[in-house]
């Protein structure tokens, strides 16, 4: 049986813990363990996943065979200057913070293979879409960890960088969207004369049901549309009231998306 490898997250935020969670869920074949520079949160979340607390840095990266840089973007330089000295070729970088190019790492951490990815807030409950994109030395087995880490939090798609702010706006910021439109289904139900309570109820059960069979069936959801539209009936009235106006606000929506994500890149390089 081959050895379970040490992957140490560095940040014990709600993504790590998240990602962590979904190891332990899928009894992925890892060993997981934990730093952060507030030492009582990785305690925290070692001890919810039987996992390994480190106190410091270099105690961090000298036991683990992949790195997770799971910190935010604005504090990534600092960790990656402390990281140059300690780091091993053979190890694995992984990243999850927004907005910073693989150059950015590569040119930072020489030598060293690295995987940029993208979750979605849906790891929290093992349904996120991952987007990974591989840096210049990451190697057929480097993108097999990779896509092993970030299964146990759902699925994962591989892609160019270039393709990164179009991922954004639709998997990285798509959650957002889903539960805006649930919100506006609850308002528009108590318009039309139910309660705040009944209306939400409604609304929530609707997409979560609708979503169960996006998962559960192999129509496309144009197809699955079709088949809840009877000509002439309700739901034929309702979408016709749309007309094209949702798929323009959807397009514009994500175009306002994709060019905030690149101008925010553009102001991390600065």
């Amino acid at each position: 049986m081959t050895e379970a490898k040490r992957l140490v997250f560095l940040g014990s935020g709600n993504m790590a813990a998240a990602i962590g969670r979904g190891l332990l869920a899928n009894e992925a074949p890892f060993c997981p363990g934990f730093y952060d520079i507030t030492p009582a949160k990785a305690v925290a979340l070692a001890a919810e996943l039987n996992a390994a607390a480190f106190d410091t840095l270099a105690d961090a990266v000298a036991a683990a065979d992949i790195l997770l840089l799971a910190v935010k973007p604005q504090s990534m330089a600092g960790l990656l200057a402390d990281l140059a000295g300690l780091l091993r070729p053979e190890q694995l970088v992984l990243t999850i913070a927004a907005g910073l190019p693989l150059a950015y790492y590569e040119a930072k951490l020489p030598g060293v293979p690295v995987v940029r990815a993208m979750p979605n807030t849906s790891a929290q409950v093992l349904a996120a879409i991952t987007g990974l994109m591989p840096g210049k030395l990451a190697m057929p087995e480097h993108k097999e960890l990779a896509e092993q880490v970030f299964a146990a939090v759902g699925r994962t798609v591989w892609l160019a960088e270039k393709d990164i702010h179009a991922l954004t706006a639709i998997s990285g910021s798509g959650p957002a969207y889903f539960y805006y439109f649930t919100e506006a289904l609850a308002a528009a139900g108590e318009k039309l004369g139910l309660s705040a309570v009944t209306a939400a109820e409604l609304a929530r059960q609707t997409a979560i049901g609708s979503g169960l069979m996006l998962a559960a069936r192999a129509e496309s959801p144009a197809e699955l549309r079709v088949q809840v539209t009877s000509k002439g009936g309700t739901t034929a009235a309702a979408l016709a009231a749309f007309g094209d106006a949702l798929p323009r606000l959807v397009e514009q929506a994500c175009q306002a998306c994709a060019g905030r994500s690149e101008e925010m890149a553009r102001e991390l390089a600065d």
